[in-house]
C-alpha cells in the first residue's frame, strides 16, 4: 500500500495506471501465500476477478437480490469477495438463526464499515465490539426499559405523540403529500423523549435539523460512492460524499453536545429524566469513586445517543411508510383493517392491549415488515474466533453478512413468499400466529435493541392513522400503478411516499357533539322554557344513544331496562336493590345513574377477582362530580395516574414514618384512650350521644401523624375542624348532592351545595393557617409530621430547580384532607357501631369482658394481646363486617377495554364494587344478615381469618390506613370495654335499639343515645 500511495501522490495517469498494477500484484501475492495451508473446507462461492472480486456480478441496485441467487448454487453458506474483501453470507432460515442464535458468540462481532468506524472509533452501541459493548448495550438496556421502553409509560407517550400526528395529517385536508417528514417526526419524538427526557414540537429548529442530518446521512451512506470508499478508502480525495457525510456528523455532534451541556446544567441525580441524565449521574458517580477510566465517558455517550436517535427513527418510520403504501395499493386489506379497528375499538385510542383482539390488524403490520424487508442485510457481523460451521470453516475475524431477506421471503417457510398475504400470520380461525422465521429484528446478542419499543410503535402509530384516514394513491394514480419496487439506500425505501390522506368521519361522535352544542345553548339561557329543552334535547341524545347506534356485537353486562333521562334511579334503593339485582342480573350488571352507565360488581369472588387479578383494569378512581370540583385531581383518594402514584408512595412512607403500624403509634392510641375516657367518666353514667367523643379521639389520632399533635378537646378550632369534616360527608352522602352529581345543570337550586361550599371553605382556611404555622416553625432536620415531611421534599425539589413536580400546595392540601376525613369518618363510625352492638347484645358483651378480665386483667390493654383474645377480636371483625360502612368502596373506573368474566367494559366505564355483597356474601358466611362473631372462631374458640373479609376492600386501591385503623379499632374497643358498661338509655330496651343505618356517603349508626356505666 505505501507503493500505491506514491503513486497517488503524482496526478499523472501513468502513475494511477501503476498503482493499479501495483494493487493487482498486491492481490496476487494475496490470494497465492493467503491460502490456508491446511485441507480445511472454506465455504464455495463464485470466482472472483482481480482487484474487483465479485463486484460486477452484483445487482447494483438490489444487491441481495444477487445474493439469494448466488446462494441457490452456493448453499446456505457462500463467499464472496467485495473487492478484496472477503465476506461469508449466510441464507435461508434455518442457516442464520442456526449462526446467531446457536453460534451466538463466534458470529457475535460487528464488521464496521469503514466510514462508520471513523466516525465511531469504537464507540457507542451500533458498530462498538468487547467490554465497551457490553456495558453500553446492558446500560442501554436497563435504563431504556427505566425510562419506559415496554412499558405502559412509553404506550403513553406514543398515544400522545399520536395525537400531534392526526394533526399535522389533517393540514393536508386529504391531498397528496409526502409521508416521509410527517412520519419521521413522532418516531424520533419518543426516541426524543427516553434520550433527552423531552419530546420537542415539530417545528423546533433543533428537532428538525436533527431529522434532515439523518435524513441525508442515509442516502450518502448507501451511496455507490461511499460503497466504493468502504471498500477502496485510497480514492477518498475524488469522493465529496464522504466529505458531506462527516460534515453532517460534526453538525449532529455539535448540537447533542449542546443538548448535554444543557441537560447536565440542570442534572439532578435523584430524578433523571431521560438515557443522557442516567448516563451523566453514572459518569459522575464513577469519576467521584476515583474510578476514570470507565466506558462511562463523553465518547461513548455522544456516540451511543446518535445510534439511537437514527436507529429508532430510520427502521420504524420506513416501516410505517410501507404500511400505509401497502394500505393504498390494497384497499380491500384497508377495509377489513378498519372494518376490525371499528368492530373492536370504535372511536377511543387504540392501546397496546387491543393487539389480542385485532388479530388481523396485527397480521398486516407483521406482513408489512416482512415483505417491506427494511433491512435485508443486517448489519455486519464479524466472528470472534475460527469456526467450522455446517462443514464449512471460518476463519476469526471473517466478516460476515446474515442475509436477512432470505429469512423473510425463505420458500421453505413462507407459503407465498413474494405477495403480501397477512394470512401468513394468521391460522384457520382468523387467530393470530407467531412464525418462527419472522426475523425482522435479526436474532440472537445483535438483535435490535429497540424491538419492544418497534413493536409497540408501529402497533399504536398504524392503527391510530388507519382509525383516522383512508388512504389511497395520489389523484391519477391507480392502486395498480402504485410501484412496490423498493429504493435501496441504507435500508429498502419505499418507490415513492406520495400519498392521500383523507380524513374519516365518526357519525356517532358528530352528531353527539351536535346534540350536546344544542344542549349548551339551552343551559345558558335562563327560565323554565329553556330547561324544558334543555330536557328535551337530552331524551333525544338518550334515544339516540340507545336505540340509533348501531350495537358491536359484543356481550356487555346485562341490566334493568333505563327510563330516559332518569335511567334506573327511580328503581333504586341503593343498598339493597343493586343487591338484588346481583341475583337477578348475575354478579356483573349494569345500570344506569340518571344517563351515567355504571358496572356493578357483586359478590366475593367477583369483587376480589376485579379488584386483584384484574387490579390494573380497574385501578382508576372515578370521582363524583361535586368530588372532582373540590379535589380537582389532587391528593391521594379520588386522584389517577402519577400524580395518585406519587402521593400515595410519599403518604405510606411517611405515615409509616410517624407511627403507623409500629409501637410509637400504638402508645398514642393508648394515651389518647385515656383522654376519651375522661370525657366519658364526666357522664356519670348517663345517656350521651357517642358521636362528638368517639370523632374527636379517631381525630386526634390523625392530627399527631399529620400535623405533630394532638388538640385537647374543648380546643375550639380542633372541634370545629372535625365538625366540619363531618357535616362534609354527611352532606355529599345527601340525595340533593348525589343529584346534582348526576345533573349538574340544575345545582343552583341545591341549598346543601351551597352548605357544603361553605364548610368546604372553613376546613381550607382552617387547613391553611396551620400550614402556616407549621412552615414558620419548620425544621429540615426534625420533621414532626406529615406535613413537615411534604414541606422538606418540596423545598428540596425547588431547590434542585424543579418547580413542576407532584408536591405542590394543592396536593398537600388535598392529601391531608383525604386523610383526615378518611381517618375521622370509617374508624368513628365503626367504633360507634361496636358500642352500639354491645349494649344490643350484652351478652356478648359479658365474654368480652369476661376475657379481658380473664387475659389483659386492669392493666391497659396492648396490642400484642390481641392473638390471646380470640373472641374479642372476633367481635371487632363481625361488627367491622355487619357495620358494612363504607358499602358500596368508592367508584372505580377502567383504564382499558376488559373482558371481565365474559362481559365486555369499555375503558372509562364507572365500576361499583359492591363490598355489603362481599361482606353479607351467602355463599361464604353462615348467617350474614345476623350479628355472629362465630363467624370468625373455629371449633376450638380460636380466631381464624375470613377471605371474604374485605372492609378495607382491595388491590391497587385497598384503604392507605388499613393498618392504623385495625390498631385504633382494637385498642379503643377493648379499653372502652375495660372500663365501662354499655347499656341503652333509661327506659330503652335492648330490643328497641335500631340497627337501622344512616346512609350518607358511609353508613353511620342512626341518631342514638348510649350509657357508659363505669366498672367498679
Amino acid at each position: 500500500m505505501e507503493i500505491s500511495g506514491l503513486f497517488l501522490q503524482s496526478s499523472c495517469s501513468v502513475f494511477l495506471f501503476g498503482a493499479v498494477l501495483g494493487l493487482l500484484l498486491l492481490y496476487l501475492i494475496s490470494s497465492s501465500s493467503g491460502r490456508p495451508k491446511e485441507d480445511r473446507k472454506e465455504p464455495p462461492g463464485p470466482k472472483p476477478l482481480p482487484l474487483l472480486g465479485n463486484l460486477l456480478q452484483l445487482d447494483r441496485k438490489m444487491p441481495y437480490n444477487t445474493l439469494v441467487e448466488l446462494s441457490k448454487e452456493y448453499g446456505s453458506v457462500f463467499t464472496v469477495y467485495f473487492g478484496l474483501k472477503k465476506v461469508v453470507v449466510l441464507a435461508g432460515y434455518k442457516t442464520v438463526k442456526e449462526a446467531l442464535v446457536n453460534h451466538a458468540e463466534e458470529f457475535g462481532d460487528r464488521a464496521p464499515l469503514l466510514i462508520m468506524h471513523e466516525l465511531n472509533q469504537g464507540h457507542g452501541i451500533l458498530w462498538s465490539n468487547g467490554d465497551s459493548w457490553k456495558e453500553m448495550r446492558r446500560f442501554a438496556l436497563t435504563n431504556l426499559k427505566d425510562f419506559g421502553m415496554g412499558k405502559r409509560a412509553s404506550e403513553d407517550k406514543i398515544i400522545e405523540e399520536c395525537d400531534h400526528l392526526i394533526e399535522l395529517f389533517s393540514k393536508y385536508k386529504g391531498e397528496a403529500f409526502d409521508t416521509t417528514e410527517p412520519l419521521n417526526y413522532p418516531v424520533s419524538n419518543i426516541i426524543c423523549s427516553m434520550v433527552y427526557g423531552s419530546r420537542f414540537e415539530y417545528d423546533s429548529p433543533v428537532f428538525k435539523s436533527l431529522l434532515d442530518r439523518i435524513h441525508r446521512r442515509g442516502p450518502l451512506l448507501g451511496s455507490t460512492s461511499m460503497k466504493v470508499y468502504n471498500l477502496f478508502p485510497w480514492t477518498c480525495k475524488w469522493i465529496t460524499n464522504r466529505k458531506e457525510f462527516f460534515k453532517l456528523g460534526d453538525a449532529t455532534r455539535e448540537q447533542n453536545i449542546k443538548l448535554f451541556s444543557d441537560l447536565k446544567e440542570t442534572l439532578t441525580p435523584q430524578r433523571c429524566r431521560g438515557f443522557v441524565d442516567a448516563f451523566l449521574v453514572r459518569k459522575q458517580n464513577l469519576e467521584e469513586s476515583g474510578i476514570t477510566n470507565s466506558h462511562f465517558h463523553d465518547e461513548n455517550l455522544l456516540m451511543t445517543v446518535m445510534n439511537l436517535f437514527s436507529a429508532g427513527t430510520d427502521t420504524t418510520s420506513t416501516t410505517l411508510r410501507w404500511g400505509l403504501l401497502f394500505m393504498a395499493k390494497y384497499p380491500e386489506m384497508q377495509d377489513q383493517v378498519q372494518d376490525e379497528l371499528s368492530r373492536v375499538i370504535g372511536s377511543r385510542r387504540v392501546q397496546l392491549s387491543d393487539k389480542k383482539n385485532l388479530p388481523f390488524t396485527y397480521a398486516v403490520i407483521h406482513e408489512t415488515q416482512r415483505l417491506a424487508n427494511v433491512a435485508p442485510i443486517a448489519i455486519p457481523h464479524r466472528t470472534s474466533q475460527d469456526v467450522t460451521f455446517q462443514g464449512h470453516f471460518i476463519k476469526k475475524g471473517t466478516t460476515v453478512y446474515p442475509l436477512l431477506t432470505s429469512v423473510l421471503y425463505d420458500e421453505n417457510e413462507w407459503e407465498s413468499p413474494y405477495t403480501f398475504n397477512p394470512a401468513h400470520f394468521l391460522n384457520e380461525d382468523g387467530k393470530f400466529v407467531k412464525r418462527d422465521a419472522f426475523m425482522a429484528f435479526s436474532a440472537g446478542r445483535r438483535a435490535c435493541v429497540g424491538e419492544s419499543l418497534a413493536r409497540m410503535e408501529l402497533f399504536i402509530f398504524f392503527t391510530t392513522l388507519l382509525q383516522q384516514f383512508r388512504f389511497t394513491p395520489p389523484p391519477g394514480v391507480s392502486e395498480n400503478e402504485m410501484d412496490l419496487t423498493p429504493k435501496l439506500l441504507l435500508l429498502c425505501d419505499p418507490p415513492s411516499n406520495t400519498l392521500c390522506a383523507v380524513p374519516r368521519i365518526n357519525i356517532r361522535t358528530h352528531i353527539s357533539t351536535k346534540i350536546m352544542e344544542i344542549f349548551d345553548v339551552f343551559l345558558q339561557s335562563s327560565g323554565s322554557v329553556s330547561l324544558l329543552g334543555a330536557l328535551v334535547v337530552l331524551l333525544v341524545c338518550l334515544l339516540f344513544s340507545s336505540s340509533f347506534i348501531i350495537p358491536s356485537g359484543r356481550k356487555e353486562p346485562p341490566g334493568p331496562k333505563p327510563l330516559p333521562l332518569l335511567g334506573n334511579l327511580l328503581q333504586l334503593n341503593l343498598l339493597n336493590v343493586l343487591w338484588e339485582l346481583s341475583k337477578q342480573y348475575g354478579s356483573v350488571f349494569t345500570v344506569y345513574l340518571g344517563s351515567k352507565r355504571v358496572v356493578v360488581l357483586a359478590g366475593y369472588k367477583t369483587v376480589k377477582e376485579a379488584l386483584v387479578n384484574y387490579a390494573d383494569e380497574f385501578g382508576e378512581r372515578d370521582p363524583p362530580r361535586l368530588t372532582h370540583e373540590t379535589s380537582q385531581g389532587h391528593g391521594v383518594l379520588w386522584s389517577n395516574g402519577d400524580s395518585w402514584k406519587a402521593m400515595r408512595r410519599f403518604s405510606l412512607t411517611n405515615l409509616r414514618d410517624f407511627g403507623i403500624g409500629k409501637r410509637a403509634c400504638e402508645d398514642k392510641v393508648i394515651d389518647e384512650c385515656f383522654h376519651l375516657m375522661e370525657v366519658l367518666k364526666k357522664f356519670k353514667g348517663e345517656a350521651f350521644d357517642t358521636t362528638q367523643p368517639i370523632n374527636y379521639a379517631a381525630s386526634n389520632i390523625i392530627c399527631s401523624i399529620v400535623y405533630g399533635s394532638r388538640f385537647e378537646y374543648d380546643d375550639h378550632e380542633f372541634t370545629s375542624l372535625v365538625d366540619q369534616s363531618n357535616k362534609r360527608i354527611q352532606l355529599a352522602g345527601s340525595p340533593s348532592i348525589q343529584l346534582y352529581n348526576l345533573f349538574p345543570w340544575i345545582g343552583k337550586w341545591f341549598g346543601n351545595l351551597k352548605e357544603f361550599q361553605k364548610h368546604t371553605d372553613w376546613v381550607l382556611n382552617q387547613n391553611l393557617a396551620l400550614f402556616r404555622h407549621l412552615k414558620e416553625t419548620l425544621n429540615p432536620h426534625m420533621c414532626r409530621g406529615f406535613v413537615d415531611a411534604f414541606l422538606v421534599r418540596k423545598q428540596n425539589l425547588e431547590d434542585s430547580g424543579i418547580n413542576n413536580s407532584h408536591f405542590h400546595d394543592d396536593n398537600l392540601m388535598v392529601t391531608v384532607l383525604n386523610v383526615f376525613a378518611a381517618g375521622t369518618d370509617t374508624t368513628a363510625n365503626t367504633l360507634r357501631w361496636a358500642l352500639l352492638l354491645m349494649a344490643k347484645y350484652p351478652k356478648i358483651q359479658d365474654r368480652v369482658q369476661e376475657e379481658l378480665s380473664r387475659v389483659v386483667g386492669s392493666r391497659p390493654v396492648q396490642l400484642e394481646d390481641r392473638k390471646n383474645l380470640p373472641f374479642t377480636d372476633a367481635v371487632i371483625h363481625e361488627t367491622q363486617r355487619v357495620g358494612n360502612v363504607v358499602p358500596m368502596s368508592l367508584p372505580h373506573k377502567t383504564t382499558r377495554d376488559v373482558t371481565f368474566q365474559g362481559h365486555f367494559i369499555k375503558k372509562g366505564t364507572t365500576v361499583y364494587p359492591l363490598l355489603t355483597s362481599v361482606l353479607y356474601d351467602e355463599t361464604e358466611w353462615e348467617s350474614p344478615h345476623t350479628f355472629n362473631p362465630a363467624h370468625f372462631l373455629d371449633n376450638d374458640g380460636k380466631f381464624v381469618k375470613r377471605d371474604a373479609f374485605m372492609p378495607f376492600s382491595a388491590g391497587r386501591r385497598i384503604c392507605l390506613g388499613e393498618s392504623l385503623a385495625r390498631m385504633e379499632l382494637f385498642i379503643y374497643f377493648t379499653i372502652l370495654l375495660q372500663n365501662f358498661r354499655f347499656t341503652p338509655p333509661p327506659g330503652v330496651s335492648e330490643n328497641d335499639l335500631d340497627l337501622t343505618p344512616r346512609v350518607g356517603f358511609t353508613l353511620s349508626p342512626s341518631p342514638h343515645k348510649l350509657c357508659a356505666v363505669p366498672c367498679m
